[in-house]
């Protein structure tokens, strides 16, 4: 990838920390009361939505008797679980992804992770993540603008059907001098489920192609040959690249 990098990627879930933050004098001290009492009026209203929505399932079950949805009672020891562990993960997150000069601002962290904050914290993270925003717009900003300024060199259906973000690479087939990827197309926004690539050559693949998501993809055009980068999400490995080129690449959508 040249535009779109794991760089670039990992920055892109940088820019909403800011989010539903709430400015509170009390985060401006440590004091394990004051967290305390914020967690248990988080947690509290955690149960009330979750124990809420089991309701609306419950008669929504009762209405479509014919539906083969299977109902989960609302549990509340395993609700009280659900929040610590989502919790803990986002304080984790938090102290890995912010910046060191905004984490020594931050009294405790385990308030702030319940967003709560006072107004400088609030404002440098805002900063932080707006810049951050900026960067990433750009940089998508210089891609688009790449392929315009490549478009007469580009085959437009190729350029407006390699586009697979979301999707799950389910298998990959390689026969004589062609590769074809299988695609669980239910969560992107394509109707095709198969991409082959005629007379390819492997340049660079991080990882198995298979149980891989697809995040993001640029397309060139080198020495006559088109080359396709793909930002991929592997549960083994992260974030992975793959580099392919080929002659040509063909698609087939869904029945």
């Amino acid at each position: 990838m040249k535009y779109l990098t794991k760089e670039w990627y990992e920055l892109c879930q940088k820019t909403s920390f800011h989010l539903g933050l709430e400015e509170e004098k009390q985060a401006e001290t440590f004091s394990q009361q004051f967290f305390q009492q914020l967690y248990n009026t988080e947690l509290n209203n955690w149960l009330n939505l979750q124990e809420e929505v089991a309701s609306l399932m419950k008669n929504n079950e009762t209405v479509n008797t014919n539906d083969n949805i299977e109902y989960e009672p609302f549990n509340r020891d395993i609700a009280i679980e659900q929040f610590h562990e989502g919790f803990i993960y986002n304080q984790e997150l938090l102290k890995k992804e912010l910046p060191e000069t905004i984490l020594k601002q931050i009294a405790d962290i385990r308030v702030f992770t319940l967003n709560k904050a006072t107004r400088t914290v609030i404002n440098a993270v805002a900063k932080f993540c707006e810049d951050n925003e900026r960067s990433v717009t750009a940089t998508s900003e210089n891609y688009r603008r790449y392929l315009e300024e490549a478009s007469d060199t580009l085959d437009k259906e190729i350029i407006g059907n390699f586009g697979f973000h979301d999707c799950t690479i389910t298998k990959s087939v390689q026969k004589d001098m062609s590769l074809t990827l299988l695609l669980d197309n239910s969560g992107g926004f394509t109707n095709i489920d198969e991409v082959t690539f005629k007379n390819f050559k492997i340049i660079k693949q991080e990882g198995s192609l298979e149980d891989s998501w697809w995040l993001y993809e640029e397309v060139y055009k080198v020495n006559d040959e088109y080359e396709f980068h793909v930002l991929f999400h592997n549960n083994k490995m992260g974030l992975t690249d793959f580099i392919i080129s080929a002659e040509y690449v063909s698609f087939k959508e869904s029945c």
